[in-house]
């Protein structure tokens, strides 16, 4: 996914084809229903939500319409998820915003990883490949910026090695060896080596080393 660009944050409703407006719609429902009080129906208007979105980010030749239509409401989601009870069902909230602030989100407000650490665990790939490589950097920015603070960076770690497993299986070794060198816990790659990666992984190393 990609940035939403200015120009399409604003598309007049009389500009829409009927598919796009009741897309439109669907969405805004959905945004109406999570702000409510039952859980059921809140639960229920999040995955609908989500999978609006999932099904529309294969295009990589423009930005999915969803995304589009959503931009406004991003604050609304994020205030939704801050007046929510503690629950699995905000935690699934947050894993939504997550995905979203991927576009979204102010750039320096490592908001994909934030939400991502007050998410479910797990479920740190279905967002895909560019998700993934944004949280990565994210979560490099973060560690630098705890260490000049010298603060702890603990929390971070669970899904360094959510994002490590999913590159070593992907052929994608070396952006698994980049994040753990950031991170400086080089030692967890062992466990995720075998014999289809190990050989690539290990030139990589050696060359780094050089």
């Amino acid at each position: 996914m990609t940035k939403v660009p200015t120009k399409n944050r604003k598309k007049k409703v009389e500009d829409l084809s009927e598919e796009d407006l009741a897309l439109k719609k669907r969405l805004e429902l959905y945004l109406e229903r999570i702000q409510g009080t039952d859980p059921g129906i809140q639960k229920a208007a999040i995955e609908s939500m989500r999978h609006e979105i999932r099904t529309s980010t294969n295009s990589i030749t423009s930005v999915p319409k969803p995304l589009k239509f959503l931009f406004p409401h991003y604050g609304t989601l994020k205030a939704c998820y801050e007046t929510m009870v503690d629950s699995d069902l905000k935690k699934i909230l947050a894993d939504m915003i997550s995905g979203l602030a991927l576009t979204m989100s102010a750039e320096g407000e490592r908001e994909s990883l934030k939400y991502r650490l007050l998410g479910s665990d797990g479920d740190i790939v279905s967002w895909g490949h560019e998700y993934v490589r944004n949280l990565a950097a994210e979560i490099i920015e973060e560690y630098a910026k705890q260490q000049n603070e010298e603060g702890p960076f603990d929390d971070i770690m669970a899904p360094v090695l959510d994002i490590v497993a999913f590159h070593m299986k992907h052929n994608a070794e070396l952006e698994a060896v980049d994040l753990l060198l950031e991170v400086e816990d080089l030692d967890e790659l062992v466990a995720h080596m075998d014999t289809t990666n190990y050989q690539r992984t290990c030139l990589y190393l050696t060359s780094s080393a050089k």
